[in-house]
């Protein structure tokens, strides 16, 4: 006999009267009472802000989730992500992976199809390097199998992929970035199990080495090079699939130092640095089905967050840059869990008010004073 659940008339008539509230913030327990009275939650529809200064663009020809974005030459490069999700037996994840390599020209707002990847990756580490675009790691079809320890390289000049040195380790959905010569690996993920792992790549000796962990276990991260130093923000942890965990590392020191925590957590953000700040974007918490359009910025000199206008469109999984004095936000899941969509949006640089400039060298930043 199916087993019916009992649900007070009070907590019934509490939920109907909030069922317009929950489709704009819906928690995992609001959905399972949705389920549990017989009202379809549906298919993703995404929440769009139309009071946001956050403008729509050209969108991606198709769905894409988990894409990584680098800038190259004004111009920014998609690699990869997630086209579908099919759950099977026992939870397990089968994922639609892409071999995608597309570059936007933010001028025109075209896109253009550019010599596919030598294999279908989502939840990579992107970066650039002297004018190339180098990939690393990423799962295939599988999220707990078989994570990936490629490293490619892409020469725009000659639209070619060539192969280099793997990874010591396993590792997808970590931070990525280049100090000077050197490019750093942090966190991350091996077959969906968080790590803090740290290692460089030393481009002039084509060699890995160690460095010292990451204070904490983290995945689905947002990165930024900022000063010479790698920022790792946000992601998913063993105890939380949102954190609000902001650490720093200093390639001089060899050390990490942790910073104060984001006022929003999130997971499977974005990040890029924009005129001083470390800027975290979007993001969301797969555990309570929710997802953020927030938009914080960190202030290395003031050592404070501050809000930034929230997206027209909240997402996690997506590819952010900055491109042609805007910021780019581009595809990801609008919804919890995989829910592609092929949104894109921007939004001017902010600039500090005139009056800032006059305030002397020593006083605080006033450019994330905008939300």
């Amino acid at each position: 006999m199916q087993k019916r659940l009992l649900i007070p008339i009070a907590l019934v008539a509490v939920v109907l009267i909030a069922l317009p509230a929950a489709a704009l913030t819906e928690t995992g327990v609001e959905k399972d009472i949705r389920k549990a009275l017989g009202v379809s939650t549906g298919e993703c529809e995404p929440v769009t802000n139309l009071a946001s200064p956050w403008t729509e663009g050209p969108n991606l020809a198709y769905k894409r989730d988990e894409p990584r974005t680098v800038t190259i030459g004004g111009k920014v490069y998609l690699i990869g992500g997630t086209l579908e999700v099919e759950e099977q037996e026992n939870e397990r994840l089968l994922l639609t992976p892409s071999n995608a390599l597309t570059r936007f020209d933010p001028r025109s707002g075209r896109y253009e199809d550019l010599a596919p990847l030598p294999q279908p990756l989502n939840h990579v580490g992107a970066v650039a390097y002297r004018g190339d675009l180098y990939v690393l790691g990423g799962y295939g079809d599988r999220v707990d199998t078989n994570t990936g320890r490629e490293f490619y390289r892409y020469d725009p000049s000659t639209n070619r992929w060539s192969q280099m040195p793997k990874m010591p380790e396993p590792r997808s959905a970590m931070a990525a970035g280049v100090i000077g010569h050197t490019l750093i690996v942090a966190g991350g993920a091996r077959d969906r199990v968080p790590l803090a792992d740290t290692f460089a790549f030393d481009f002039r000796t084509r060699r890995w080495s160690r460095l010292p962990n990451m204070g904490s276990r983290r995945e689905h991260v947002g990165d930024v090079v900022l000063d010479g130093k790698l920022y790792v923000l946000g992601g998913r942890a063993p105890e939380s699939l949102a954190v609000d965990t902001a650490e720093r590392y200093d390639p001089r020191a060899r050390r990490w130092e942790s910073l104060p925590p984001m006022p929003v957590p999130a997971g499977g953000l974005a990040a890029i640095a924009v005129d001083g700040d470390t800027v975290a974007i979007g993001g969301g918490n797969d555990e309570a089905a929710t997802v953020t359009g927030a938009v914080q910025a960190f202030d290395p000199a003031t050592d404070a967050w501050t809000r930034w206008p929230d997206l027209r469109t909240p997402r996690h999984g997506h590819g952010a840059a900055v491109a042609d004095d805007r910021i780019w936000v581009f595809g990801g899941s609008a919804c919890a869990y995989f829910n592609a969509t092929e949104r894109v949006e921007s939004l001017p640089v902010p600039r500090p008010p005139a009056s800032a400039t006059t305030q002397g060298a020593n006083a605080p930043s006033q450019s994330s004073n905008l939300g």
